[in-house]
């Protein structure tokens, strides 16, 4: 993580030591939250009690119809779902699609000039 994004997760939950949060170094903002949670909490479900890992991520808006159509994208969990979507990590989706969202996400925290 620090030589391709120059830092390193934090985990700031003393409730869920466990989730990253993932910072620009420059000015704090959050480009990516990790963390397992129960299926239901994406499906509604509340049958699927299953924990699973998800990372969310900001991504243009006009990205979200198509991507929600997609079995591993749901609006985002515990966040803003207008710009923010949860991904579900289950080894379906590419590493590198994961990365490549997760660039542009960046992205979205790099200071305007």
């Amino acid at each position: 993580m620090k030589a391709s994004y120059g830092g390193e997760p934090d985990f700031p939950f003393k409730k869920f030591p466990n989730y990253a949060v993932f910072r620009n170094p420059q000015n704090r903002k959050w480009y990516g939250l990790l963390m397992t949670v129960p299926l239901c909490k994406l499906t509604g479900d509340e049958k699927d009690q299953q924990e699973v890992t998800v990372l969310n991520l900001k991504l243009a808006e006009e990205k979200f119809p198509a991507l929600l159509k997609q079995e591993d994208f749901f609006p985002a969990y515990h966040m803003n779902k207008q710009n923010w979507l949860s991904v579900l990590l289950n080894n379906d989706l590419p590493d590198e699609e994961v990365l490549a969202m997760l660039d542009e996400s960046r992205a979205f925290t790099e200071r305007k000039k």
